[in-house]
């Protein structure tokens, strides 16, 4: 047999072994993973960058109405500056309600009412922010449900994804040794005042994205 012959044996195709099988195999099950982790990845940066979208809107609103919330024809009297909030009668201080003397017991299973936040305060201005505005459709990327106003951001709690976080900023008295204290926006602030805001949001991670520092 010449080497010409064996040449072209060598070059006849073989068939696949059950190793090249299983290596195609894996090959193909790679390639889907590696698919499918970058749709998750992608579908993950967009619920972050739509939540960074709810916090700039917030922002936008708060620099809009700084500049007009002072005006006495403010349109949006919960959020209106200058406004002090009315004192409240000493049964309703105690989350109590006037009755008649003969009026039945109420249900001792039936839950109190929560009361309505006090006017002049930012938990005023909020729930008619987020009952009668365009903020009452916002809705958080990774839940799908209205986003959480919380404290701060923490990568240990997963729950806190897609939330904000309002702080505002207040001047000590001269002299401190700290100039300035950041904490939490909560419903009992007063706004008849300026301040100044931070906002920032949670991202995937819960981790802290800052969006803006404004005056409101």
């Amino acid at each position: 047999m010449d080497a010409s012959t064996e040449q072209d044996r060598s070059l006849e195709p073989k068939e696949l072994t059950g190793g090249d099988y299983g290596f195609m195999a894996l090959i193909v099950v790679v390639l889907i993973a590696v698919t499918l982790l970058g749709v998750h990845s992608v579908r993950e940066a967009s619920k972050t960058e739509g939540t960074k979208r709810n916090g700039e809107q917030w922002a936008a609103w708060f620099t809009k109405a700084s500049e007009t919330r002072f005006a006495p024809d403010y349109a949006i009297a919960a959020c209106a500056g200058g406004a002090k909030p009315a004192a409240a009668p000493a049964a309703l201080a105690t989350g109590e309600e006037a009755k008649p003397a003969d009026a039945p017991a109420a249900d001792a299973a039936a839950p109190a009412p929560a009361p309505a936040p006090a006017a002049g305060t930012w938990g005023a201005c909020l729930a008619h922010l987020t009952s009668a505005t365009e903020f009452k459709d916002m809705v958080n990327p990774f839940t799908g449900k209205a986003p959480n106003f919380i404290p701060a951001c923490d990568p240990a709690d997963r729950s806190l994804v897609g939330s904000i976080v309002l702080e505002k900023t207040t001047a000590n008295p001269p002299g401190s040794a700290v100039a300035t204290v950041t904490s939490q926006l909560v419903d009992a602030d007063l706004i008849a005042e300026k301040m100044a805001l931070k906002i920032s949001v949670c991202d995937k991670g819960s981790y802290a994205v800052k969006v803006a520092e404004i005056e409101f």
